[in-house]
């Protein structure tokens, strides 16, 4: 393939602030006076409401249920990226088109994440000479934004899409009508377009899997625990949390649950949710943090009460802030995605679709559970 510059294009200006993981950037959206007021309201509670609690058991049903088309978590078709060449051949024996242009929709691209992962598409792109152009709309809410992202590419006629939706259902019309025109759609991570050709990603519901079976170790298979959830109502939230709550029913009956609470994967709603647990419940043993930003947050609500160390706290995505936390000996552990590593591979998946290999519905890529026994084989 002739080698091509790599364009990467950001969308608007981002916001200049740090680090979350699948759900939103650290106190990164733009709210409205209602979502500011709701996010007011949301703080200091430790236990659901029953409003709540019933909004979000229709969100987790409601999520099921289209699942029922097409959940990555539950999905059979699939193969481990790393039996990907093994199976399907090397990618550089494929023949592609000359002057390939993909296009990639991320979710932001302000937070350390979805930076890791555009990296990690921009060096796999520019290793197979290819050009990519990322983009991402400024908040997590603009999904008429994102759709109207997806449906310019589809008019400039890029080669393949690589997207990475910010709902389950909000590229759809932009899929559908890219699908008709040949256009092969990776969906990387995170929330699922069920239409797509390939998903490419961690499986969630494993995250909550290995952090159930992490925490019960660390203390013992008996204690309390609290959850601080993502933004309530998305899959990735519903995922990591069920994940967590069935593996600890299946395995550790002795854990009990004493608080799950969304903190919108936020750094200062994480340190405020867990200052709150804490105070209702000082014997709390561990808490599981569905993004590293609410693990972090948890980290400083557990220093201004000089409990660093006396409680566990596991967070979700490997982001470079986890990793010297970790290594600090503050934060106990993180359930690393490679964002990288999956960035890559969604550039391949896309580049072999391209060359005409059908593919599973799900190409898994790799988690695992980071403490400080094995942070320093990493290079974050």
């Amino acid at each position: 393939m002739k080698k091509r510059i790599i364009s990467v294009l950001l969308c608007t200006a981002m916001i200049a602030t740090m680090l979350v993981g699948c759900g939103g950037t650290k106190e990164s959206a733009e709210t409205t006076g209602e979502e500011s007021k709701a996010a007011t309201e949301q703080e200091g509670k430790v236990t659901e409401a029953p409003a709540q609690a019933k909004a979000t058991e229709e969100a987790s049903g409601e999520a099921q249920e289209t699942a029922g088309t097409f959940n990555p978590d539950t999905e059979t078709d699939t193969v481990a990226y790393a039996d990907l060449e093994a199976n399907y051949g090397p990618l550089s024996d494929l023949s592609l088109p000359e002057g390939v242009t993909l296009g990639s929709i991320l979710k932001n691209q302000a937070n350390e994440f979805w930076l890791m992962l555009g990296e990690g598409m921009t060096e796999a792109a520019k290793a197979n000479g290819t050009t990519i152009d990322i983009q991402a709309t400024r908040t997590e809410t603009d999904t008429a934004g994102q759709l109207s992202i997806a449906e310019t590419m589809i008019q400039n006629n890029y080669n393949a899409l690589i997207l990475s939706p910010l709902t389950n259902e909000c590229l759809d019309t932009a899929v559908a009508t890219a699908k008709a025109a040949g256009i092969p759609i990776v969906n990387a991570n995170c929330e699922y377009i069920a239409d797509c050709d390939t998903f490419v990603g961690g499986l969630q519901i494993e995250i909550g899997q290995k952090a159930a079976d992490y925490i019960a170790n660390k203390i013992g298979g008996a204690g309390k625990v609290a959850i601080l959830e993502g933004v309530a109502g998305t899959f990735t939230s519903i995922q990591r949390v069920n994940g967590f709550k069935q593996q600890l029913e299946a395995k550790y009956p002795d854990i009990e649950i004493v608080a799950s609470v969304p903190a919108d994967y936020e750094t200062e709603k994480g340190l405020n949710v867990a200052t709150d647990i804490l105070t209702q419940n000082p014997d709390v043993a561990a808490l599981y943090c569905c993004n590293d930003n609410m693990a972090l947050g948890a980290v400083e609500a557990l220093r201004a009460r000089n409990m660093l160390g006396k409680v566990i706290v596991l967070g979700v995505d490997g982001t470079g802030d986890a990793y010297k936390s970790i290594k600090a000996g503050e934060l106990t552990a993180t359930v690393d995605q490679f964002p990288a590593e999956n960035g890559k591979a969604a550039v391949e998946v896309a580049l072999r679709l391209l060359a005409g290999q059908k593919l599973p519905k799900v190409v898994s890529t790799p988690i695992e559970v980071i403490d400080k026994d094995n942070a320093g084989q990493y290079g974050k």
